[in-house]
């Protein structure tokens, strides 16, 4: 289940594995924003810590720094209310399910902006048509199914399967392949089940295993690559401990993937022709457990390993579902295991 405001802010300050005295008192601005009580307040942070304890990440996003900015994102109630009411009419025209509506209503809600977006979605006032969206809503973009951006037409331009392998497959008869507005590369294939291709035609190193949701590590490579260069357009830190002038090569990224670890890399430039390579693994047994920074590394190599971890720990919550959004079945997933570099998954 997506998070509440105030429970994504949690996340957001808890990130790197302790809350610091920054986060405690940006906590508090959130709850007066949100206009939470006490109560209220603690009952959210109980039914986080519960759901952490359960090893479930619950958040969008990684750090202090960037809760800051989310925070001073939120201001802008005048602005989120324009954008709330435009991603409401965009979800619409997108294909928008039951579950994903009363998930996002429940987020915008908390937020303040529930009836802009219901607006939106239901009672078709004008919005202005936008392919973007100020920072602070992308969790609710995600809970949409919008992703990285708006499609510009709101008729589903017609199409024809294609040839190929198959890198990602849903079994289920409701599930019907579209054109992704998120991932152009990855095409609607011709195939017994719902599933896409890679248009340039390649193949898949091994066989994809039975599952009701299987998708390769490719996919969810290329889904990594899009959101680091996402990031960088948007001026936004790419990675929590670097200095201004060190940048992430988004196209270095590279996925490891060995027994049930899978591992994310990506080149780092330090400035003055000076390049490093820093990576961070998880382990996926029926949940995704991320494995701590080694000992002895460096605070601020420990933030980045961190800021790693919380990008491939997202990905692999947030691929799948927009998958199944993409499919047209309104199902959620559960479990996850990892095999020979696919990812499996039970659809619920």
């Amino acid at each position: 289940m997506p998070p509440t405001p105030f429970e994504h802010g949690l996340a957001l300050a808890w990130s790197d594995g302790a809350l610091s005295r920054d986060g405690a008192i940006m906590l508090e601005v959130l709850q007066k924003q949100l206009g939470l009580s006490d109560a209220e307040r603690a009952e959210q942070e109980q039914n986080w810590l519960s759901d952490i304890s359960k090893n479930e990440r619950r958040s969008f996003g990684d750090g202090d720094k960037v809760l800051r900015q989310w925070l001073e994102g939120l201001d802008d109630r005048k602005n989120l209310s324009k954008y709330a009411q435009s991603m409401g009419k965009a979800a619409l025209e997108v294909g928008l399910s039951k579950t994903a509506w009363k998930d996002a209503y429940k987020f915008a809600d908390g937020l303040g902006i529930g009836d802009e977006l219901a607006n939106g979605v239901w009672l078709e006032k004008e919005a202005e048509p936008i392919d973007s969206w100020p920072a602070a809503l992308d969790p609710l973009a995600l809970i949409l199914g919008l992703v990285f951006a708006i499609p510009n037409k709101s008729v589903e331009p017609s199409f024809e399967l294609s040839e190929g392998a198959a890198f990602a497959i849903i079994d289920n008869p409701d599930a019907k392949p579209t054109l992704l507005s998120w991932m152009p590369g990855l095409v609607p294939i011709k195939h017994d089940n719902c599933a896409w291709g890679w248009d340039e035609g390649s193949m898949p190193s091994n066989p994809a295993p039975e599952g009701d949701l299987v998708y390769c590590d490719s996919i969810l490579l290329s889904w990594i690559k899009r959101l680091i260069a996402m990031r960088i357009n948007r001026q936004e830190p790419v990675l929590v401990g670097l200095q201004e002038n060190q940048k992430v090569l988004p196209s270095s990224a590279k996925i490891t993937s060995e027994g049930n670890k899978i591992t994310l890399s990506m080149i780092v430039d330090l400035g003055e022709g000076k390049l490093v390579q820093p990576w961070a693994s998880v382990t996926i047994d029926g949940d995704v457990e991320p494995i701590p920074a080694p000992e002895g590394l460096g605070e601020n190599w420990t933030g980045i390993h961190n800021a790693i971890t919380a990008i491939l720990t997202n990905a692999l919550d947030n691929l799948p579902r927009q998958l199944l959004l993409a499919s047209g079945i309104d199902s959620n997933y559960r479990s996850i295991r990892l095999e020979n570099g696919w990812l499996t998954h039970q659809i619920v």
